[in-house]
C-alpha cells in the first residue's frame, strides 16, 4: 500500500492546503493520508486560531484518512525537533511517502539541490558554529554557510522545513519517498486578492472581523468569539516577566543566553505583543524563536520536562481523527506498531500528554467561561473524531 505522511497545522485549513492534498493524492497515488497536525499552539511560537476539533473535522472533511497529534513540546520547536518527532510518528505509523511544499515544486530539483549540496559535510558544521559564534540565529547561520559554500539560497520556511525533513530521513534511513509540490502564495503576504492567500492574510482579516468565507471552507467555524491570537497574552506576559525574577525565568525551555533580561527589559516599555517582539529581535534572535520562548514561558514549559524528552523518541501517538479507510488502516497496522496508539486520553500514563491538558487550560484562559469549558471537556473526551462520510 501507499501510504502518504503530511504535516500540518491548518491554522486555519484554507484553499492552499486544498490544492496540496489534491496535488498530494495525485503525486503519489496514495492509497491512505495521514495527517500529523500542530495542537493548540503552532510551530512558529503562535496560538492555533482556533481550537483542535474545527480543524481535526476539516481535515477529515477535505479526504485524510487520519488525523494524529504532534505534542506540544515537539511543536513549539526548530524546524529540526518539528520535523525529527513529526517524521517518527508518521514512520511508526507505516508512511512511505511524505508531500509537502518547495519553492520549485519540482520533486527532482528539489532532491538534486539537497544531494548536491554540502548538507552533510563536517566543514558546513565547522562554517555554521563559527556565524553562531559571531551572534547569528542558526537558521541564518545555515542559509550564510551553505551559499557561501554551495551558492545554495535557503530563504524561506519551505525550504527550511525541507531541509529538515529531507536531512532527518536521510539520518534516520527511512523508507520514505518524498514528494513535494510548488507553495501556492508567499506565507508572508498579506494580502486578499486572489483565491489563493496566505493563512497569515486570512488570520490578518479575522482580526479585523473581515469575511474570509472566499478564502477558507473553515468560515463558518471560525466563529469571533473562538478565535485566539498571540496578542490576548500580553498582559500575562507582561504580569509573568516583570513579577518573575531573572533566575525563575531561567527554568523555561528556550531561555538561555540571557534572552530573559532582555524580555524583562524589554516588557516594561511595550505596549503590545508585536511592539515587544520587534523590540527583541536581533542578528542572534528571530521573531519565530522569540515567540516560540514566550509560548514557553506564558506555558511554563520546565527545562527539566524539555531535557528529559528530547532526548529521547515519543512514547505514544495520539489519535484525533479518523474516517473509515482511516480506521480499517489502523486496526490493520496497530499490532505492528511499537509504542501505544492512544484512543482515549491518559494523561496520568503518558507526561507529555499531561503537559497537553495544562497547554489547553492556557490556550483557552482569555475566552468565555463556556467555551472554554467546552475546550477542556474536548481534551478529555472528544478525541479521536469518527468521521463518517
Amino acid at each position: 500500500m501507499k501510504i502518504c505522511g503530511i504535516i500540518v497545522e491548518y491554522n486555519p485549513f484554507h484553499n492552499g492546503h486544498l490544492h496540496h492534498l489534491n496535488k498530494t493524492r495525485e503525486l503519489t497515488n496514495a492509497d491512505i493520508v495521514i495527517a500529523v497536525m500542530s495542537g493548540n499552539f503552532v510551530q512558529r511560537g503562535e496560538p492555533a486560531i482556533i481550537g483542535k476539533e474545527a480543524r481535526v473535522k476539516e481535515a477529515l472533511r477535505q479526504g485524510i484518512d487520519l488525523v494524529v497529534e504532534l505534542p506540544f513540546l515537539y511543536t513549539v520547536e526548530n524546524a529540526n525537533i518539528f520535523a525529527s518527532y513529526a517524521l517518527s510518528i508518521l514512520n511508526h505509523l507505516g508512511v512511505n511517502q511524505i508531500c509537502f511544499g518547495s519553492e520549485t515544486g519540482d520533486t527532482k530539483d528539489f532532491l538534486d539541490r539537497f544531494e548536491n549540496s554540502s548538507l552533510l559535510s563536517p566543514h558546513l558544521d565547522f562554517r555554521v558554529s563559527d556565524l553562531m559564534d559571531e551572534g547569528y540565529a542558526y537558521p541564518k547561520a545555515m542559509a550564510i554557510a551553505l551559499e557561501e559554500i554551495d551558492d545554495f539560497k535557503l530563504e524561506t520556511p519551505n525550504d527550511i522545513l525541507g531541509l529538515a525533513y529531507y536531512s532527518e530521513i536521510k539520518k534516520k534511513n527511512y523508507p520514505i519517498e518524498i514528494f513535494t509540490i510548488k507553495r501556492s502564495n508567499d506565507y508572508k503576504l498579506l494580502d486578499l486578492d486572489s483565491n489563493i492567500v496566505s493563512a497569515t492574510a486570512i488570520r490578518g482579516a479575522l482580526q479585523k472581523d473581515k469575511d474570509v468565507s472566499e478564502f477558507t471552507s473553515m468560515s463558518e467555524a471560525l466563529n469571533k468569539d473562538e478565535l485566539v491570537f498571540l496578542d490576548d497574552f500580553f498582559d500575562t506576559l507582561k504580569y509573568k516577566l516583570i513579577s518573575s525574577e531573572a533566575s525563575e525565568i531561567r527554568t523555561i525551555h528556550l531561555v538561555n543566553e540571557g534572552i530573559e533580561n532582555l524580555f524583562k527589559k524589554n516588557i516594561v516599555t511595550s505596549n503590545n505583543m508585536q511592539e515587544f517582539i520587534n523590540s527583541c529581535i536581533s542578528k542572534r534572535y528571530t521573531a519565530a524563536r522569540i515567540k516560540r520562548t514566550i509560548i514557553h514561558i506564558l506555558c511554563n514549559t520546565k527545562k527539566e520536562l524539555a531535557d528529559e524528552f528530547l532526548k529521547k523518541d515519543i512514547s505514544y501517538i495520539r489519535l484525533l481523527g479518523f474516517n473509515k479507510k482511516g480506521s480499517d488502516y489502523l486496526r490493520s497496522i496497530r499490532k505492528d506498531v511499537s509504542i501505544p496508539i492512544l484512543s482515549k486520553f491518559r494523561g496520568n500514563s503518558f507526561k507529555l500528554l499531561s503537559e497537553e491538558k495544562k497547554v489547553t487550560y492556557i490556550y483557552a484562559s482569555n475566552l468565555s467561561n463556556s467555551i472554554r469549558n467546552r475546550l477542556y471537556d474536548e481534551e478529555h473526551y472528544l478525541y479521536p473524531i469518527r468521521f463518517i462520510n
